[in-house]
């Protein structure tokens, strides 16, 4: 009997010793030993972050019917057992934010660094995309003053136009559009003279639209400006593809750290009791006690 009470005392010590070292001893407050209680305590080890069960027989819980859990965190602070440990991040809302503005979801995950780095990115990229845009806007025009002057094409011609007598030195004679088009008109409607007019006098240029670059070098010279104009654009349209990816990149890391920050909560140290009424199978009352401390 006296060694049976010294094990059900040493049992009690080592619970409110648990219960202390993580700074809660009113966690267990409302658990009440009735007659004939006996309380098992079997290889008892505590190792990091290991989880530990006691079961507790003819142990009655004041007007608790449903399994119990309290905790603490690292600093003593109680936790209700429906909130996490801290504010945790969700790395759904961390990579939207990103989405919608690179560097916003890894400031929300405390990364401020990271994420004045992806704003810094994005604030690049749309500066270039202006600037390209503006840049390609000014060689379109150069190009068309150039045509006008050296080619004498009419004003506000269609960018078709501006293709064609880039395809062609004139508009008329030797190895001209017009040329290209009559062979064109042969090839669809061989046997129909009346068919191929129609179709040279419906794509022909003629009169006013017609034109004759003065020499091969200002026609090479016009094909450098119209590239360079494409090449600007072209650079705009790159820019746009950076920011998707930036973006992507960004949604991506500020999840990944959004992971990082709530595994780091999950890693402080910290206590939790979970209590829960059961029946042992000789159908007393009971209730099965785990404590799970992390350190």
């Amino acid at each position: 009997m006296g060694w049976r009470m010294n094990r059900t005392v040493t049992a009690l010590l080592a619970i409110t010793l648990l219960i202390w070292v993580a700074g809660s001893a009113s966690a267990i407050a409302d658990l009440e030993l009735v007659q004939g209680a006996r309380l098992g305590l079997e290889d008892l080890t505590l190792v990091q972050g290991s989880r530990l069960g006691l079961e507790i027989n003819g142990l009655s819980l004041d007007g608790i019917r449903s399994p119990v859990e309290l905790g603490l965190s690292g600093d003593g602070r109680r936790l209700p057992a429906s909130e996490p440990a801290q504010g945790e991040k969700n790395p759904m809302v961390a990579l939207l934010m990103s989405m919608v503005l690179p560097g916003w979801g890894e400031m929300y995950t405390g990364n401020d660094g990271r994420g004045r780095a992806f704003m810094a990115a994005e604030g690049a990229i749309w500066v270039g995309y202006a600037s390209f845009g503006i840049q390609g806007s000014m060689r379109e025009e150069d190009y068309k003053e150039f045509a006008l002057v050296f080619a004498g094409v009419s004003q506000g011609a269609t960018n078709e136009y501006y293709q064609d007598i880039a395809d062609y030195i004139r508009s008329e004679g030797e190895d001209s559009f017009n040329e290209a088009i009559r062979s064109e008109a042969r090839s669809l409607y061989p046997d129909d003279l009346d068919a191929q007019n129609a179709y040279f006098q419906q794509h022909g240029y003629f009169g006013d639209t017609g034109w004759s670059w003065e020499s091969r070098a200002r026609f090479s010279e016009y094909l450098g400006l119209r590239h360079s104009a494409s090449l600007s654009r072209k650079n705009a349209f790159h820019m746009l593809g950076l920011a998707v990816l930036n973006r992507a990149i960004s949604g991506i890391d500020s999840a990944w750290m959004a992971r990082r920050y709530n595994q780091g909560l999950k890693d402080e140290p910290h206590a939790r009791l979970y209590i829960a009424p059961i029946i042992d199978e000789r159908g007393s009352p009971g209730s099965q006690v785990t404590l799970e401390m992390s350190f």
